[in-house]
């Protein structure tokens, strides 16, 4: 995009000039003043329109190169990311999944305590399927973080109390470890839960984002398809009923009440907060939506 050619101003500028020389009369110095003046202003027309078309290439060259670099961002974004960190992880990940199940598999046949290595294994899997379904639907907003592997100090205690509490309880009180319906329904909310989640990622694509965003983007858009038709929150939902799954699949007495309080919790605080700013974003619409739609997590509206 140019800026008009600033030729006829100046051809205008020139063809006033000479016909208000020719006809004034020398010695009129005020009209000789104001032929000066129209020419300065024709001069000062084509300067400035260099400048705007000087500006606007300027501009264009910016946009293209950010253009470009997005284009870059989205193909190429996990080199940003630290890969070799992605795939060590990823390698690590495989490992303890494939040595859990195993492990889970053999203590099965023999009666033991398989709901720990199964406990581990569903872990492994959860922190791999954040990380893969972030880089396969919402590539742009993938980093090495998406494993999830940094979610704060009490994520760690809690997962780290659970095999402790299991371990013990194992050890000393080995019948309170052998309810198989109450370990059945544990592992039916964990396989619900991690496919909820799942499902809920990958519907959302670009608009699902591990962290609350306080500025609305562009490309973001109310979701209400889909999982979303039925809650307003299904990935919380689903890591509600997976986290408090793994307890009760470990048959855990005491992280099962304490899982259930503090993600309850957690989770009426961080939704009451973020549908503020969903509200600020869309408006009505998500007024609306949340009339029609519910949590499904208990006592939360």
């Amino acid at each position: 995009m140019t800026a008009p050619p600033a030729t006829s101003a100046y051809t205008a500028s020139t063809t006033i000039s000479s016909i208000s020389q020719e006809n004034t009369p020398p010695a009129d110095d005020h009209f000789s003043f104001l032929s000066a003046e129209v020419s300065h202003i024709a001069t000062e027309i084509e300067a400035n329109n260099e400048q705007r078309e000087i500006f606007l290439r300027q501009r264009l060259q910016e946009k293209q190169q950010q253009q470009k670099m997005q284009a870059e961002r989205y193909i190429y974004n996990y080199v940003n990311h630290k890969p070799d960190e992605v795939a060590l992880h990823s390698f690590i990940l495989g490992i303890v999944l494939v040595l859990s199940v195993v492990a889970a598999a053999s203590l099965v046949n023999d009666g033991s305590y398989y709901q720990l290595p199964g406990y581990v294994a569903s872990l492994a899997a959860f922190h791999f399927l954040e990380y893969w379904i972030t880089a396969r639907y919402n590539p742009t907003k993938v980093t090495i973080d998406s494993f999830l592997f940094r979610n704060g100090s009490s994520y760690f205690i809690a997962h780290s109390s659970a095999l402790v509490e299991a371990t013990i309880e194992w050890a000393l009180f080995g019948n309170l470890k052998k309810h198989i319906i109450l370990s059945a329904v544990g592992f039916t909310l964990m396989v619900f839960g991690q496919i909820l989640r799942s499902m809920a990622m990958i519907h959302a694509s670009s608009n699902f984002s591990h962290i609350i965003l306080h500025r609305k983007e562009d490309s973001h858009h109310l979701v209400t398809t889909g999982v979303y038709s039925f809650t307003r929150h299904p990935s919380y939902l689903g890591y509600f009923w997976w986290a408090i799954g793994t307890q009760l699949f470990l048959m855990n007495p005491v992280a099962s009440v304490g899982f259930a309080i503090i993600l309850w919790r957690f989770f009426n605080n961080r939704i009451q907060y973020e549908e503020k700013l969903l509200v600020e974003f869309f408006g009505d619409k998500y007024v609306e939506y949340k009339k029609s739609t519910g949590t499904l997590i208990p006592f939360i509206k």
